[in-house]
């Protein structure tokens, strides 16, 4: 079948160059250099999508044309290496636009359900939120018994501070431990909360605009109550994705809530 001019992206028609040239950006990512059997699944994939050949897309077809699986016994219901393959590609295309330099302008996603990559603008932060202004950062506070749980708000906080000044590329002020947030023009800052019970850790998020004192996002993220620094990891992860795709929504689509 015959290469596609571009892509539809939204109302946009990526070119098939640019396309190409955002899979090169994650070969060539220490992520994909160390693991040629990924780089060849992901390259493969993307090739398939830009020649929009569903059918090579399928399970079967990529057993056979990635991971060399023989036609005459290959069986996709009881060798899985094409499920457990794309869902470890899955994984590091997410923690790679997460944690990446963030100078990529195309996204390239699998989505679940199936094996035909998608490719999505990764459009500039809106609402002024400028490169130069300062984003500061308060200590969690943390509401449980056990003094383990202090450490662990503590390092979610590090950790925190960590992705948010390499994937978001500003001045990222961190506010000491006990002491009122200092005033900014044209900044934001981000305040947290760690909740623990004897199963479940609730980290409760929010950013706000310090001129206005508008609360312009919040969320909630639940999970087993174990503090290991995995768990601080995967827990900064999620925030710092969340709070990325909120300052990626056009201004317009978002609310502004008062507290």
């Amino acid at each position: 079948m015959a290469e596609a001019q571009g892509k539809r992206v939204g109302q946009d028609l990526v070119a098939v160059e640019e396309v190409r040239s955002a899979k090169d950006a994650l070969l060539a990512s220490a992520a994909f250099r160390k693991s040629p059997r990924m780089s060849r699944l992901l390259d493969y994939l993307v090739e398939q999508a830009l020649r929009e050949c569903v059918r090579d897309t399928s399970e079967y077809a990529i057993g056979i044309g990635v991971f060399d699986r023989d036609p005459r016994y290959y069986s996709p219901g009881e060798d899985p290496v094409v499920r457990v393959q794309v869902g470890r590609l899955r994984a590091k295309l997410k923690h790679y636009y997460a944690v990446g330099d963030n100078t990529a302008s195309l996204e390239i996603v699998v989505p679940l359900g199936c094996y035909m990559p998608e490719f999505r603008r990764l459009r500039p932060a809106t609402c002024g939120f400028q490169q130069g202004n300062a984003f500061s950062i308060c200590p969690f506070r943390c509401v449980a018994q056990a003094a383990e749980w202090e450490c662990f708000a503590q390092g979610l906080h590090e950790e925190l501070t960590h992705l948010l000044y390499k994937n978001l590329g500003r001045r990222i002020i961190v506010e000491p431990v006990g002491r009122a947030p200092q005033p900014m023009a044209g900044g934001h800052r981000l305040e947290g909360s760690v909740h623990v019970d004897a199963q479940r850790i609730r980290t409760s998020v929010r950013l706000i605009e310090t001129a206005t004192g508008c609360v312009t996002w919040s969320e909630q993220f639940n999970g087993e109550a174990y503090p290991q620094i995995t768990h601080q990891e995967a827990l900064a992860s999620s925030i710092c994705q969340a709070l990325q795709a909120f300052l990626n929504t056009p201004q317009q689509e978002r609310a502004c809530l008062r507290g």
